[in-house]
């Protein structure tokens, strides 16, 4: 089976049981022995709720048997300058300052909302409007 098989395998193995804990599975990764889960909630992820999540994977991963060989499994959660792929990412974090890196340049600016599949961003002082199918990666970004 393909890495992307086995990944869709384990998203279909893990992901209700990640959500019945609570959590959101945000990224699902397996390559070169290691699995790795990107978890969130809306107040945020714990190093204990990492270590809770890791452990029911754990159990659910031996019993299931679905990765042949030995693996490592790690938890984590997407940190403060989260990943942001979906439409649903970007209307859950309007408000906020993003980074988004398009197929014509780099913004960074307050993301506004949606208008369908376009994302709104205030940037400089005006309003642009992103086709998500325009955006090749975006994170939120933050002032230290």
């Amino acid at each position: 089976m393909t890495e992307k098989g086995i990944q869709e395998q384990l998203t279909e193995l893990l992901s209700p049981e990640i959500t019945l804990m609570g959590f959101e599975l945000i990224e699902l990764d397996f390559s070169r022995g290691l699995l790795r889960l990107t978890i969130d909630k809306p107040d945020g992820v714990s190093m204990d709720d990492c270590v809770s999540v890791n452990r029911r994977a754990s159990l659910l991963l031996d019993a299931q048997d679905p990765i042949e060989g030995s693996y490592r499994l790690e938890v984590s959660s997407p940190g403060l300058n989260r990943r942001l792929k979906t439409l649903k990412d970007f209307e859950h974090f309007s408000g906020r300052k993003a980074k988004i890196v398009t197929k014509e340049g780099t913004y960074r600016g307050t993301i506004k909302g949606l208008a369908g599949d376009t994302v709104l961003l205030e940037a400089e002082g005006s309003e642009l409007s992103l086709h998500v199918t325009d955006i090749v990666k975006a994170n939120l970004d933050f002032d230290f």
